[in-house]
């Protein structure tokens, strides 16, 4: 967008923020909030300039709300609540405490909510210090409010979590007593933070005892808090060391950034590897050692000492601790320098959790390498066809890790997998290998593999096809899964398939048209009408050149007998395409409705939502609508579709032919509409 488009938009969105009309006001306040909540999607509030102005106007109708009128009070608080709760401050707390005070609707209270955490949060109230007391005793009263069910009640307890107060910790350890489960499940949640875990154990541990199985959405959060995070690859591991259990715990269970970070290295430093583990898997988890730090910053400043450390445990044969030090090294934090010990490391475990760990590490060393190991190379191949690394996806994992790292030189791997492996090995090489662009490469190589597994076809890889993913999609929509066995329209199918339309693409499209094979037929309809056909590659264009063939096909199709009460796939390829053909070809639908037959009732479902999707007819269609609404020996519900299209779609011969209608029948039921 241009400087000039952007300053007129803002503009006037700044014209509506300060309207006289209220309901002009809200509606540009309802636009901000949908901009606001579209960031999620990685996009930028278009409105985030006026930040300033959005924040000024809802402090306003909040300080004007006792002279709002009744119809519009409810709405313009919401928004204007709405607004404090991304926008605002300290600042706003007496409007906050105000709404609160007021005996407001449920809708309001839980806005007021959300707008006093926002101001909870607030720097002004960060480290202990003292909130606005008419504010916290509003919502202290809310959560206190016996009357209010669990939610309103929750958003309460949520807002006072960030505050920092002995009085509000007290609160919460009361409120662990409500007979409301929801109540005591949010207070729960306030002391099962990391600062406040420790001190409150034993009362959360009753809780959680006493609580059902399912105690709602939250209720897992304070068990796993309960639990504290043990470790990765080390549960059920006792430390002999009564120092290093004690050390354990203390990081489990910390008192303080202090006391936690003493503990982790006395773990990290010490000689059991349990203990050495246990800490590498605290610095690899997002539950450890940073979920119980106050400032993540604290946990960085550690990260070349526990690298240095993992990698001396890496070069101890055989080391119990190796899983968690490949897992803290990940591909992440590897270099070129790693490759000597990944390839140890491989050559010595029998571990699938350790080869697991090490082909990630292996696949950061590939990717920061100009020059790949060829070690390294061999090593990670070698697990792609052994047939002892079929457990824990290491040799998924190795496939994907020789292709993001080496790219076209991963190709004769990769081919190798596609021919030689199992159902899923060759489902992801086949993956890998168009993603790689290898099709450019070895195209012929890959489909002649693809066309083998069309009538036996590997796993599916991500919900697709790996014969789709290299011969191209769609095979086509009512013959998926058959093969032409006429080597030229066999070749004329896979060049449908190809993602592009140039002359060879409507070359090929013709042979299949042209053919007398009713499959190869069916096939290219169905590429031609199907939107991820033609049209994908192509665009509306794409259907031009076979546009007059395909429709002077469609008449004899449909004209077939049908050899079961249900339409064959050739009838069905017709169909379709009778249903994309017909909207610039009113005529067309109204030959293949004199000469329908057996489909009749099929036709005359594609006229009306033709006609619906075009609003006229034509008289040529007029007249087919009419002998079939006159012909007595047609089904009365196909007649009576056929009057009914007959009297809302007019064109200047429908008062003829539904005279003629009459006159044969006096009155059709309409049906009602689906």
């Amino acid at each position: 967008m241009s400087d000039g488009d952007e300053t007129s938009r803002l503009g006037e969105f700044s014209e509506r923020l300060h309207s006289d009309d209220i309901e002009v006001v809200c509606d540009a306040l309802s636009d901000y909030q949908q901009a606001q909540a579209d960031t999620r999607w990685g996009v930028e509030n278009r409105y985030a300039p006026l930040d300033g102005e959005v924040l000024a106007v809802s402090r306003d109708l909040l300080d004007r709300a006792a002279e709002l009128d009744e119809e519009h009070r409810e709405r313009a608080l919401s928004w204007a609540l709405t607004m404090v709760w991304h926008l605002g401050g300290d600042e706003d707390v007496d409007r906050v405490a105000d709404v609160l005070d007021g005996d407001p609707s449920p809708g309001l209270r839980e806005e007021a909510l959300l707008a006093a955490s926002t101001a909870f949060e607030s720097d002004a109230f960060k480290g202990g210090a003292v909130p606005n007391a008419r504010l916290l005793a509003a919502v202290r009263a809310v959560a206190l409010d016996e009357s209010l069910d669990a939610r309103d009640r929750g958003s309460a307890i949520h807002a006072l979590g960030e505050l920092d107060l002995p009085e509000v910790e007290e609160l919460f350890i009361r409120l662990t007593a409500s007979d409301d489960l929801g109540v005591q499940v949010s207070a729960a949640g306030q002391l099962a933070r990391p600062a406040k875990i420790r001190a409150h154990r034993d009362l959360l541990q009753r809780l959680v005892d006493s609580w059902p199985e399912d105690a709602g959405p939250f209720s897992g959060d304070v068990r796993d808090a309960v639990e504290g995070f043990h470790s990765t690859y080390w549960k059920g591991t006792p430390l002999d060391d009564p120092a290093l259990r004690q050390a354990h715990f203390d990081l489990r269970f910390p008192l303080g950034d202090e006391a936690c970070l003493e503990a982790f290295s006395t773990l990290l430093r010490s000689d059991d590897p349990a203990a050495v583990g246990i800490a590498l898997d605290h610095y690899a988890s997002w539950e450890g050692l940073r979920s119980a730090l106050s400032d993540g910053d604290l946990a960085d400043a550690r990260l070349p000492e526990v690298l240095e450390r993992a990698r001396e445990v890496l070069r101890r044969p055989i080391s119990p601790a190796e899983v968690s030090a490949l897992n803290v090294i990940g591909a992440e934090h590897a270099t070129p320098d790693d490759a000597g010990l990944v390839v140890d490391v491989l050559s010595r475990t029998d571990s699938g959790a350790v080869r697991r760990e090490a082909l990630w590490v292996a696949g950061g060393v590939l990717g920061r390498s100009d020059t790949p190991d060829p070690r390294l190379v061999e090593a990670a191949t070698s697990l792609v066809f052994d047939g002892a690394s079929q457990s824990g996806g290491t040799r998924e994992t190795a496939i994907r890790i020789l292709a993001e790292g080496l790219g076209a030189r991963a190709d004769d791997v990769l081919l190798r997998a596609l021919r030689e492996g199992d159902p899923d090995t060759r489902a992801r090489a086949a993956r890998y290998l168009v993603k790689t662009g290898a099709l450019d490469r070895h195209r012929a190589v890959m489909e002649e593999a693809a066309e083998r597994w069309e009538e036996n076809p590997p796993a599916r890889f991500l919900g697709r096809s790996p014969a789709d993913l290299i011969l191209g999609t769609p095979h086509s929509v009512h013959w998926e899964g058959h093969r032409l066995p006429d080597p030229d329209l066999h070749r004329a199918h896979r060049r449908l398939r190809l993602p592009t339309a140039d002359a060879s693409y409507h070359e090929a499209m013709r042979t299949m048209l042209h053919s007398d094979d009713p499959a190869a037929v069916g096939i290219a309809l169905d590429h031609w009408w199907d939107a991820d056909g033609a049209v994908a590659r192509g665009g509306e264009e794409a259907r031009g050149p076979a546009r007059a063939l395909v429709a002077a096909l469609i008449p004899g199709i449909l004209r077939r007998p049908l050899v079961s009460p249900e339409p064959g796939r050739a009838h069905l390829s017709a169909l379709s395409a009778l249903s994309v053909a017909a909207q610039d070809d009113l005529p067309l639908l109204a030959e293949v409705l004199d000469q329908a037959g057996p489909v009749r009732g099929r036709v005359l479902e594609i006229a009306r939502d033709v006609l619906w999707s075009l609003g006229e007819s034509h008289p040529r269609l007029v007249q087919a609508l009419g002998d079939v609404a006159s012909n007595e020996t047609v089904p009365a519900d196909e007649r009576s579709l056929a009057a009914r299209l007959l009297e809302e779609f007019r064109c200047d011969n429908t008062d003829d032919v539904l005279a003629q209608v009459r006159g044969v029948s006096e009155s059709l039921e309409t049906p009602d509409e689906e």
